[in-house]
């Protein structure tokens, strides 16, 4: 059927046409509403993961530094005298090396100990709660080291009952452990970056120990709350290293309802009145784990903006539609004559029906004027919209557009023939010069550096030709190119298969 006598169809039944308009009103408003909670979704999650990520490198700085301090000391040469001979004088000037290196790499303690857990050196060792003469055998970090690794571990200082992070490391020997050394930091600096974006953004970072115990917040409530179930075996385990002072007791959570794997609603009985999504990240080289939670504000937010959008888009086609519905027979031909793709600038399918009509129908009259179909398709196309946005996704198919037409000559035809398919027709062209032109087109799409905020998108082509034969219908000719297609998506992409 014609698309002027489709037109005409629609006139014939306007009651018809006012009720499919108002279902698909109806369905609009519905699928904005499922589509948005889509994209709040995605949004929020991408959200959490760039948060992760930064948090994470805040950590690694944090930790970078002094987690080659004991790393180093372990190969210091007054450090693997004293182990082997200890004496007063040598922990003496050995406790005076360590406060200094303390000082100048910002670490709040650094001891060594022997086999049995005695601290021979401390750079704390004029202080009253000195950690010299202290015995520490039943830190875990202790005995992981003495097990030739690294230890790490989060704890209430014995002496001081300040929370750090422990970082401990074997001094070998000969090929023996004959002592370990261990720094010890605080997290006041991650601290205070975790308040200032809690109380810019409502953001609550958690930062939380292997056994889910938080040590870091911007909220002082949440300090040594666990924030998973605990067993009992794992309160053993804390009690007997002395790891925490306190009763261990959980965080009040009212979990809600899950959006995805690791994504729910919450809410703290800490903060009433407020419900947050979260989302929790494990550090395992770090032996750290952290909760992200922002606002639920911000995913009804993203729910309501998106719906409303929709709803008035579609009742503006709605009401627009109905305005029209007069005017739609004498614009039928306005229609047709819309032959080309706004956002690629190729032609689109409409146009194509005529053209190929009439090139099949010349070719069956004169054998010698064939023509040749290249199917294009964008390889991974979705994960360009899912990584870099749909906004990204259109630019990039409107430069493969221009690149298309830049390639082609006057009498051939580019078509958009699908979302990311396109359709190139050569005029008089045999196999070889059809192949040719193809290659010339994946060339430069694989070429072009196309770009998104600064990042580069890899794009690349995939294509099938086929020439036409005289007899042939247009179906058949598209139906022998998708094959060729399909196998060059089979044989790894970014290729022409003929």
């Amino acid at each position: 059927m014609k698309p002027f006598s489709r037109f005409a169809a629609i006139r014939n039944w306007p009651r018809t046409m006012l009720t499919a308009l108002v279902v698909v009103l109806l369905a609009s408003v519905l699928a904005a509403f499922q589509q948005g909670q889509h994209i709040a979704r995605e949004r929020l999650e991408a959200s959490f993961d760039r948060s992760s990520i930064s948090r994470l490198n805040l950590l690694q700085r944090e930790l970078h530094s002094p987690f080659l301090v004991p790393e180093v000391l372990t190969a210091s040469k007054t450090v693997r005298a004293l182990l082997a001979q200890p004496n007063p004088t040598a922990a003496n000037e050995q406790s005076r090396i360590l406060e200094e290196t303390a000082l100048n790499t910002h670490v709040d303690v650094i001891y060594v100990m022997d086999l049995n857990g005695n601290c021979l050196a401390a750079s704390n060792w004029q202080a009253p709660d000195s950690f010299v003469g202290k015995n520490y055998q039943f830190r875990p970090y202790f005995q992981q080291a003495l097990a030739g690794h690294s230890g790490r571990y989060v704890a209430k200082g014995v002496t001081s009952a300040k929370l750090g992070y422990y970082l401990a490391r074997p001094v070998t020997l000969d090929g023996k452990i004959n002592g370990v050394v261990v720094a010890k930091i605080s997290f006041d600096a991650l601290s205070a970056h975790l308040k200032a974006i809690w109380h810019q953004d409502e953001e609550l970072n958690l930062v939380a120990d292997k056994n889910g115990v938080v040590f870091v917040s911007p909220l002082d409530a949440f300090i040594l709350k666990s924030m998973t179930p605990m067993a009992a075996t794992q309160r053993k385990t804390i009690e007997s290293s002395r790891q925490f002072d306190d009763v261990l007791q959980p965080v009040a959570i009212t979990p809600g309802k899950l959006l995805a794997e690791g994504l729910r609603f919450v809410e703290f009985a800490e903060l009433p009145g407020a419900s947050f999504l979260q989302k929790s990240y494990a550090f395992p080289d770090l032996e750290l784990g952290l909760f992200l939670h922002v606002p639920a504000s911000h995913y009804w937010k993203i729910v309501a903006q998106f719906t409303a959008m929709l709803t008035l888009l579609a009742l503006v086609v709605f009401l627009a539609c109905i305005s029209l519905y007069q005017r739609w027979v004498y614009s039928a031909k306005l229609i047709e004559t819309a032959i080309r793709d706004p956002l690629t600038g190729l032609h689109t399918r409409l146009y194509m029906g005529d053209w190929c009509q009439a090139a099949i129908q010349t070719h069956n009259r004169v054998p010698s004027a064939a023509f040749g179909l290249v199917v294009f398709d964008l390889d991974w196309f979705k994960q360009v919209n899912d990584k870099f946005g749909h906004l990204a996704g259109d630019d990039v198919l409107r430069r493969v557009g221009q690149l298309i037409r830049n390639a082609i000559r006057g009498q051939d035809l580019a078509v958009r023939f699908g979302g990311e398919e396109i359709a190139v027709f050569v005029q008089g062209a045999d196999l070889a010069e059809t192949l040719a032109l193809a290659e010339r087109i994946r060339q430069s799409v694989g070429q072009f550096m196309f770009q998104s905020k600064g990042q580069v998108i890899p794009v690349t082509l995939s294509g099938g030709v086929a020439i036409h034969t005289v007899g042939e219908s247009l179906d058949a000719l598209f139906s022998r190119a998708d094959e060729k297609l399909y196998e060059a998506k089979e044989r790894g992409r970014n290729q022409i298969r003929s």
